[in-house]
């Protein structure tokens, strides 16, 4: 499995989605098997739309951060 951290605004906690799945929440550290995957979140008000990302080569407590921020 693979490590994702996926950040968004602490205040306001929306759920991951992985390539249409959800996976869990923002602003914790999530698994995936190792594949490439579109990243959205829950909602709107955030930019990027989503982000494109290989999920690869993580480690529990060194995961592939994701950031997105608010518009």
């Amino acid at each position: 499995m693979e490590f994702i951290r996926v950040s968004f605004d602490p205040d306001d906690i929306r759920d991951v989605i992985a390539s249409g799945n959800v996976i869990g929440p923002t602003e914790t550290e999530l698994t995936l098997p190792p594949n490439y995957y579109v990243i959205s979140l829950s909602g709107a008000g955030y930019t990027p739309p989503y982000q494109y990302v290989l999920v690869s080569g993580t480690l529990p407590g060194d995961p592939l951060n994701v950031r997105f921020s608010r518009i």
